[in-house]
């Protein structure tokens, strides 16, 4: 019995957990471009039984109507391929070369723009000073451990207790273990601004937090987990009262300003890289085009020749 549009996404979707090993958002992404796509060509061409039936042509003219901007393009373009890939490798369909086909859009190369120390001040200052005593602990242990660590928010909040480790019988966590993409995990040494934040905290999670929850950072109030968009909507707040723009307050603008920071004293890149995770070392190189001053002397040191 041939397999509908509809059928084969589920599994395809327990697929990229659990084989790919991707994000859960990264495959909600992937299953809602896929979902959307099927919606699509069953309007379009009401023949169509299976995906095997599916060429680069319907798919060019599905991105010639709805003309996505460059960088869903290729997220697209990705999407049906990793599902072109599930459909031939274990659905055992015999597909169309489809998005193999086509090219995905170039983006321009953007640098990343990192909190100048003025204003990763004033943020972390605003996130302390809250009504609520407690959550301003929370909010300000958050994004200082952001910035101390440089991990994804994604990976912070997963974080549980067991992961924090501790040299002897020092208070203070020395070490984090994180499970990273690709479900591969690596030991994130503690700066001095992680540690002091991340121990206040679970001194006050240790004796108010309610519930079992494994969890490092949870709400005091029910133990349970904190949503990215709760972090998201915290650091929009905690910008406002610290007039800092909300488009330079994020999770991921602490990440750059870590990653800046590391650079700006002189850190190798590879040493950056490792710390950030990245196993492209292309995306970490980004962070030495913003270090002029490294640049110059890197200029200045080539001997001179009349």
């Amino acid at each position: 019995m041939p397999l509908s549009l509809f059928d084969a996404l589920p599994a395809f979707e327990g697929y990229l957990l659990h084989e790919e090993a991707l994000s859960p958002a990264t495959v909600r992404q992937y299953r809602a471009d896929t979902e959307k796509l099927a919606n699509w060509l069953l309007t379009e061409y009401e023949h169509l039984t299976g995906w095997e039936q599916i060429g680069a042509r319907e798919l060019r003219v599905y991105m010639q109507q709805g003309r996505p901007a460059p960088a869903r393009a290729r997220r697209l373009v990705s999407s049906w391929k990793k599902l072109w890939r599930y459909l031939e490798d274990v659905e055992k369909l015999a597909m169309q070369r489809g998005p193999a086909e086509l090219k995905s859009p170039k983006l321009p190369s953007k640098l990343p723009q990192p909190l100048s120390q003025e204003e990763l001040s004033r943020l972390l200052n605003a996130a302390r000073e809250n009504a609520n005593d407690d959550k301003g602990l929370r909010d300000w242990a958050i994004l200082a451990f952001l910035y101390g660590t440089g991990l994804r928010i994604s990976e912070a909040l997963n974080l549980k207790l067991s992961d924090v480790e501790h040299q002897g019988g020092d208070p203070l966590p020395t070490a984090v273990r994180v499970v990273a993409k690709g479900n591969e995990e690596r030991l994130i040494p503690l700066s001095a601004t992680a540690q002091r934040a991340l121990y206040q905290w679970l001194r006050v999670r240790k004796i108010q937090a309610r519930g079992h929850s494994p969890l490092v950072f949870v709400h005091l109030s029910n133990g349970k987990a904190i949503p990215v968009r709760t972090v998201q909507a915290m650091m929009h707040r905690v910008a406002v009262r610290a007039n800092v723009p909300a488009a330079r307050a994020t999770p991921h603008k602490l990440r750059h300003t870590f990653a800046t920071n590391l650079v700006n004293v002189g850190r190798s890149l590879e040493e950056v890289q490792e710390a950030l995770g990245h196993k492209n070392s292309n995306v970490t190189r980004r962070y030495a085009k913003l270090n002029r001053s490294r640049l110059k002397a890197a200029a200045d040191a080539l001997p001179d020749v009349d």
